[in-house]
Parts: structure tokens; C-alpha cells; sequence
């Protein structure tokens, strides 16, 4: 079953951008590594980032008012931020920023203006990481209110630092950082830092290409995916790290292809999108946390759609995602559907604006 939720107003439309970056459908021959720098090697190339964080409405009835917000009103079920292009602009280059939606797709309202990627709710739903594009270039993972206010960035220096992850205590935050992503042979690796931007050191092996760092639901390991630029054709594999022993295993069963991958709460399942080939779009699968058994399509991906990008809800039986092709979409999106791969729904959709990285935070205590 496939419904639409939530509308989207006509004035509210901008052209269409043509981009290279991994958020969007690629050619498989594209290397992982290059896919998954993401919204960064898109900026960090640019000559100047300008990154602002001011927050206004985004409602039904029209386009951006400007009206500064309080607090956003907690939500029974959670609220889902994700990532939307804006505008492209001749110096900045593309100008993305943040925005949350209900589940239901209601009460849309923006969070963050210039350049913004990879949200994540914190446990209690105080506060949300991500990374942001400054002046200098670099990327920087920073945190913020639910209603995008008392921005704070914890990271500095070079390149990229990205893809936040909180712990389940919400006492610290993994993330990916790459010195200088548009060197050769540069490589991406995991690190770790407290909630207030403190101790800051590597979380894992330096000599490997580790993206995407996930910690599990009870804070005793972290999921990533490790490139391996050099295989021929590029492998990128799912890895589970137990952060007290620092042993590392595969997870076999989900393949060598495999971007954006995630936790299941209870910790029983990941799921992840598989990359397109020349047959057919990205799709979603799950496969079970022990590598046991064989995955789980979720979201078959055909010449006409595609899922990818997933997020469990916080009670596990729903998973938001980007979607291509699903009803009106004829671009990236923000669908919906049960845990086991039922009631695909579209969420939010700007055509032809592109959609992407959607968390699903916390619920609102009763």
C-alpha cells in the first residue's frame, strides 16, 4: 500500500540541480569512497561555505516566513529531521540545511540555513548532532536544540569531520573524520569525542578506510562500514567493532556492497542500502546483527525505484528513508514503511528539490 501524507505548496519549487554526490542515484562504478564523502566533497571544493543558523517556518501555505521559533512541541511518536537542497547560488554552490517533520508529515519547520548533513537525535531528544559546513572549507560536527537554536560546534581543524553518532547514554558521540578528502589516498577513519566536544581520539584502526560509524543500542560496539579502495572491483563491507576488546567482525551475509547502515533498537537487525547496478536502483535490506541467516529485502530496487539511507523508528516497527519513484516522487524524497518492509508512504516531497538523511528522534515522554 503506498499513500501520500503530506503536500507541498507550488511556490515552494526550485530548479532542479544536477550533482554529483552520493546522496542521490550513481553510477555503481563510482568509487564508495567517493559516494560517501557526501555533501562535503560537494562543498569543501567550493572557494567559499557560508553557514548560518537561523530558523524559520516552513509551512503549507507558503514559503519561508522568517518567523523565529520557540521550541519545537514534542511529538508522540518522534520527530524526523532530515536534509533538503534549498538553493544553488554561482559562489556558494549547492545550500542545503536541515528541516523536521512530524511522522505523519505535518508541522514541517526548518531548522538550520547553509550547509548541513548526517542529523542525529540524541537519546533524550535534547539535542541533535550533525555536520556543518564553515567559511574556512572544512566540516564540522556541531550540536543543536530540537528547534535549531544554541548551535554549538565540537570539532575544528581540516577536511571533514562527519556522520555523528551518539552513545545510548548520550555521554559521547563517534563520528567519521578525513583530513584532506580531495587528496589522494586520503582516507576516512572513526573517531570518538565527549557530548561537549572533549577528548577527542581515534576510535578504531588508522590504516583502513572506516565510514559511517554507528554505536549500538547498548553502547557496547560500533557499526561501520570499512572500503577497500584497492579490490578490484571496491569492496565495502559492514564491520562491527566491540569497543571493550576492539576485536572487529563482518557481517558476511549483507555482501560487499553496502552504504549506510544502521541499528535496529533492540539491537537484533541492521539495516542498510545496497548501490545500484546497471539493472536496477539502490534497494534496502536488513539482515540480522549475529550475521546469521540471509537479508531481508525491504524495498526492492527497480529501474523506477529506489530506497536508501535508513532509520528505525524508536520503537523498531517503522523505518524512515530517501525514496525515488515512490507515487508523485520523481526525485529524492523522504518515504515511510513498517520494519518489514510494508506500507511504503511518502512523507515529505519538494520535487524537484532532493531529499536525504532523514533520524527518527526520540518519543515525547507521556
Amino acid at each position: 500500500m503506498v499513500r501520500r501524507l503530506a503536500g507541498h505548496d507550488e511556490r515552494d519549487r526550485m530548479a532542479a540541480v544536477e550533482l554529483a554526490e552520493d546522496d542521490a542515484p550513481l553510477d555503481p562504478d563510482v568509487p564508495a569512497r567517493r559516494r560517501w564523502r557526501g555533501w562535503a566533497l560537494v562543498i569543501a571544493s567550493a572557494a567559499l561555505v557560508a553557514s548560518a543558523t537561523t530558523l524559520v517556518v516552513v509551512t503549507s501555505d507558503g514559503p519561508d516566513s522568517g518567523a523565529v521559533l520557540g521550541a519545537d512541541r514534542p511529538h508522540p511518536d518522534g520527530r524526523i529531521v532530515f536534509g533538503r537542497i534549498t538553493r544553488t547560488d554561482e559562489t556558494l554552490g549547492v545550500r542545503t540545511a536541515l528541516f523536521a517533520v512530524d511522522p505523519d508529515g505535518t508541522d514541517e519547520r526548518r531548522l538550520t540555513e547553509g550547509a548541513s548533513a548526517h542529523p542525529a537525535w540524541s537519546p533524550d531528544g535534547t539535542r541533535i548532532a550533525y555536520a556543518t559546513g564553515l567559511e574556512d572549507g572544512s566540516w564540522q560536527v556541531a550540536t543543536m536544540a530540537p528547534d535549531g537554536t544554541d548551535v554549538r560546534v565540537l570539532t575544528s581543524g581540516p577536511g571533514v569531520h562527519e556522520m555523528p553518532s551518539w552513545s545510548p547514554d548520550g555521554r559521547w558521540l563517534a563520528y567519521g573524520h578525513n583530513p584532506d578528502p580531495l587528496a589522494p589516498g586520503s582516507r576516512s577513519t572513526l573517531w570518538r569525542m565527549d557530548a561537549d566536544g572533549g577528548g577527542q581520539r581515534p576510535l578504531g584502526a588508522r590504516d583502513t578506510v572506516d565510514l559511517g560509524p554507528r554505536v549500538s543500542p547498548d553502547g557496547r560496539s560500533v557499526l561501520f562500514v570499512r572500503v577497500v579502495p584497492d579490490a578490484d572491483p571496491e569492496r565495502a563491507t559492514l564491520m562491527v567493532r566491540d569497543l571493550g576488546t576492539g576485536e572487529e567482525r563482518s557481517v558476511p551475509a549483507a555482501g560487499d556492497r553496502v552504504e549506510s547502515p544502521t541499528w535496529s533498537p533492540d539491537g537484533r537487525w541492521i539495516a542498510y542500502d545496497v548501490p545500484r547496478t546497471p539493472n536496477r536502483r539502490q534497494q534496502l535490506e536488513k539482515v540480522r546483527a549475529d550475521g546469521s541467516g540471509e537479508p531481508v529485502v525491504l524495498l526492492e530496487g527497480t529501474t523506477a525505484v529506489a530506497g536508501y539511507q535508513p532509520a528505525f523508528s524508536p520503537d523498531g516497527t517503522s523505518i524512515a528513508f530517501v525514496c525515488f519513484g515512490v507515487e508523485t516522487s520523481v526525485d529524492e524524497a523522504i518515504c515511510v514503511m513498517g520494519s518489514d518492509g510494508s506500507d511504503v508512504r511518502l512523507l515529505s516531497d519538494h520535487t524537484p528539490i532532493w531529499e536525504t538523511q532523514p533520524t527518527w528522534g526520540p518519543v515525547a515522554k507521556r
